[in-house]
């Protein structure tokens, strides 16, 4: 069903089902890659996974280092040791 959606063989009632799998597709990677205080990337899975280190205050020390892993814990907005809510 899912590969019919995508490829628009599917046919929803009031709804192109292809456009559907298009927006579908949009929302779970927007909520894979979003800052778990929204309610998605639980545990920041997503953030761990593509080495994306998270809420940190500043990166300025980085900016001319291309090409290097960042070595920074991964942190979300409500999770950061430095900052108090």
């Amino acid at each position: 069903m899912i590969k019919e959606l995508e490829d628009g063989s599917f046919k929803l009632d009031d709804y192109d089902g292809k456009s559907f799998f298009a927006q579908i597709l949009k929302d779970t990677q927007n909520g894979f890659l979003a800052e778990p205080i929204y309610g998605s990337n639980k545990d920041l899975a997503a953030w761990k996974m593509i080495g994306f280190p998270g809420a940190h205050y500043d990166y300025r020390e980085w900016i001319d280092r291309h090409n290097e892993t960042v070595m920074l814990p991964v942190v979300g907005i409500n999770n950061h040791p430095n900052w108090s809510q």
